[in-house]
């Protein structure tokens, strides 16, 4: 009977409450995606309080009430955004969280984030830092520092991961990096202030000092550290399809409110203590703690939220409907955090739940737990291979079988024996325990290594097809008819076998890039890929070839790079190649100059190759230059029968002189709109229809330089700007007009963000008439 009252009509208060709890989600979670949701808030809240007040509209006012929540603090994450005139600026202030480290080109960056006691200018919100070659740094540390700070601001791209996002997710007012700083208490008085951030931040110092493999791996599932992961690990777990194996789930809140639970039981049994009341109370206290040290991640506060459910219903003598306490923890979640939906972990966790929820509760047939474990894996995988492959971009054909051997031994030995070590890790045994743990990590990646030996299926998604896939097949595990499956299943293939457009013979499709101040430009005819420089690797050790490039390209589809040019060596245009290289299959490399690491022909003028009827042509520099630097930079031409792209790198006035350029449709700005560059022969004689800059937002060079723009602009030229409009999209088929990732469309993270300056208000720009 139990199973089935989570399908059957509920009765009076219980059902309607659980209604209106789903109501309240779904609202708070489509705030952040309807454009008039922020600007009307107070609306919202108003109506669904008055709606609210009427018995059968209650779950209707609860979505109103919602999306008023949601949408207020949308708007409120943008308000904690810095004004311009702080970007220099003195702080005192302490260390949330715990920070962490990246070694990297001969400097050590560690990151961390910074909660402002008091400024120099006004500060409404946590700050993101990184400190390059700093002192060591400890959680909850007090810190007088000096800083150089700009609003949270990241690349806006199609594909890859959505920093913006995760900024306005966090609240945070900006990101920077200290120019120099002053500790202003002792790390032994933390512990009075913050005794949680102080007992995390001693475990992993306990942690670090054990002669473990896989420390980094241990801390993350037992402290929700998951930047002590070193990047090669997240890179073969993501390829592998066991990301999730690395995240603190609900299943280690259910283990401790489990062991809780047992272990208040046996207290009552030797004492005259009620024994069901004492084991709730230990299961909440202990699985409390647990949520609070390992840093009170979302999945850990829906599996609380459950387990409180749960606990007070058999405290209370009744039986709790599953879809009642799934509905109150995402409630709770919602209101604890209403910025949750902006992080793909929330809909992993809560995703997972679902699935279980909506394939088992219907169904109350008696299995053997193993039968029943192996079940509920298919289950989840058959909704979330779909789901993972949208949000990494790829699928392993390995990845089930491999997940059906790695969750059984994360969840049976690994989870149990990491918890418990870091519980006794100040006794002899904790370290044992912590052993073991570490030698089961290690089984576990030989298993993944053994398996990484298969190389993963990039799949693109260019219309957002696999969330329909998704919807198939979760709606698919229900207890529908079988018309209905056969139904969902047949929508699902059709989406799947859909051929997807080809670019048509004899056209081309150019897109440059956001990497900051850098260039990365993707070129694609109907059967060839080129890619014209990967963009910048940085002090801190982000890597845009690896976090930009790649997954353009693979979201693109892009089975190869036929060929990859690197205009000359400067690292703001080939920092990113040997991510390139070694992330994806290239045939051939050219290169202006010589670029250290990198195997490639020279590029020189004369060199000419044509691809389903477009032509390639370079025009500097010559096979006799003597260039260095900048003026090296390989300039390449590209001509479908009636439209041309020029590829200028970071060419200035003296190579321009030397030219002879025709007039082209879209033209790279040379040298990121420096004022060296863009002479007025060089536009006089290109007359672009669209003048691309691939330049930084609001970059200390200055770029693109107002006299460059100025001279564009009077030759009848759109001159758009990555900076200001994020990725730029030219396509021949299309040829009058660009389109940008930037713009009143985008979601609010995205469009406020480029501020009074921000030039790009429309996703596409028409050519002006020349």
């Amino acid at each position: 009977m139990v199973a089935r009252e989570a399908i059957m009509p509920g009765t009076g208060g219980s059902m309607v409450t659980r209604n209106a709890a789903l109501a309240f989600s779904f609202g708070v979670v489509a705030a952040h995606w309807l454009p008039a949701a922020a600007s009307l808030w107070a609306c919202w809240m108003c109506a669904g309080v008055a709606i609210a007040l009427a018995r059968r509209l209650r779950v209707f006012g609860a979505a109103l009430v919602g999306l008023g929540w949601g949408a207020v603090h949308g708007l409120d994450a943008l308000d904690r955004r810095i004004d311009p005139g702080c970007a220099q600026a003195s702080v005192t202030g302490r260390i949330v969280g715990l920070p962490s480290e990246q070694h990297g080109r001969g400097t050590i960056a560690r990151r961390f984030v910074f909660e402002p006691e008091a400024a120099s200018c006004e500060l409404r919100g946590p700050l993101r830092l990184m400190w390059l070659d700093g002192p060591s740094l400890r959680s909850a540390e007090r810190w007088s520092l000096g800083v150089r700070l700009k609003s949270p601001r990241a690349g806006a791209n199609t594909h890859g991961f959505d920093a913006e996002a995760w900024f306005v997710r966090d609240k945070l007012a900006a990101t920077g990096y200290v120019v120099h700083g002053r500790r202003l208490d002792a790390s032994a008085s933390v512990a009075g202030i913050h005794p949680v951030s102080a007992v995390r931040q001693e475990l992993r110092d306990d942690l670090a000092r054990l002669a473990l493999v896989h420390g980094g791996v241990l801390a993350a599932l037992t402290l929700g550290d998951k930047e002590a992961i070193p990047r090669h690990k997240v890179d073969l777990y993501r390829r592998t399809g066991t990301m999730h194996l690395l995240v603190i789930s609900g299943l280690h809140v259910g283990v401790v409110t489990a062991l809780g639970f047992l272990a208040g039981r046996a207290v009552g049994t030797v004492t005259t203590l009620p024994l069901r009341a004492t084991g709730v109370v230990s299961a909440l206290v202990l699985s409390s703690a647990y949520v609070a040290i390992a840093g009170g991640g979302l999945s850990l506060v829906r599996a609380f939220a459950m387990s409180l459910a749960g606990m007070v219903a058999l405290l209370a003598g009744r039986s709790s409907a599953p879809s009642a306490a799934f509905a109150f923890a995402l409630a709770v979640v919602l209101v604890i955090d209403p910025m949750a939906p902006l992080s793909s972990g929330f809909w992993l966790s809560f995703g997972a739940v679902a699935v279980l929820l909506g394939f088992f509760v219907p169904r109350p047939r008696r299995r053997s737990w193993l039968i029943s474990a192996v079940v509920a894996q298919l289950a989840i995988a058959t909704v979330f291979v779909p789901a993972t492959t949208a949000i990494t971009g790829l699928v392993h054909p390995l990845g089930i079988g491999v997940n059906l051997v790695a969750v059984p031994a994360v969840t049976l030995l690994l989870v149990p024996l990491a918890l418990s070590g870091v519980a006794l890790i100040g006794t002899p045994i904790g370290p044992w325990l912590l052993t073991a743990a570490d030698f089961v990590v290690h089984v576990l990646e030989t298993v993944l290594s053994w398996a990484d030996r298969i190389a993963p299926i990039y799949v693109a998604s260019p219309d957002g097809w696999l969330a329909w896939v998704v919807v198939a097949a979760a709606v698919g595990l229900t207890p529908t008819s079988r018309l209905a499956r056969a139904l969902l299943v047949s929508t699902a293939a059709m989406i799947l076998l859909l051929p997807r457009p080809a670019l048509p013979w004899g056209h081309l499709d150019v897109t440059v890039l956001d990497v900051g101040q850098g260039t990365a430009v993707l070129v694609e005819t109907a059967n060839h890929t080129l890619v014209y420089d990967t963009g910048p690797i940085f002090p801190s050790g982000r890597d845009t070839g690896a976090g930009v490039v790649l997954p353009a390209a693979r979201g693109r589809g892009w089975p190869r790079i036929d060929r990859l040019v690197l205009s000359h060596g400067d690292v703001d245009h080939v920092g990113g190649a040997a991510s390139v290289l070694a992330g994806m299959r290239v045939g051939e490399v050219l290169a202006g100059e010589s670029v250290p690491g990198i195997e490639a022909q020279p590029c020189h003028a004369g060199s000419d190759w044509h691809w389903d009827g477009v032509a390639f042509s370079v025009l500097s520099p010559t096979a006799d230059h003597r260039f260095t630097g900048n003026n090296a930079s390989c300039v390449v031409l590209i001509e479908t029968a009636s439209h041309r792209v020029l590829l200028t790198g970071d060419i200035e006035a003296n190579v321009e002189y030397r030219l002879e350029l025709p007039t082209v449709d879209v033209l790279l700005v040379p040298h990121h709109g420096s004022a060296t560059s863009s002479t007025s022969a060089l536009v006089a004689a290109t007359q672009p229809k669209f003048a691309i800059v691939a330049a930084g937002f609001d970059n200390h060079f200055g770029h693109p330089h107002p006299r460059v723009v100025a001279r564009y602009r009077n030759a009848g030229s759109h001159i758009v700007s990555t900076g200001v409009a994020g990725a730029v999209r030219w396509r021949s088929t299309h040829a009058m007009s660009v389109t940008v990732q930037r713009c009143a469309e985008s979601p609010y993270w995205r469009s406020a963000s480029a501020g009074p300056r921000g030039t790009a208000v429309r996703c596409e720009w028409r050519a002006m008439h020349h």
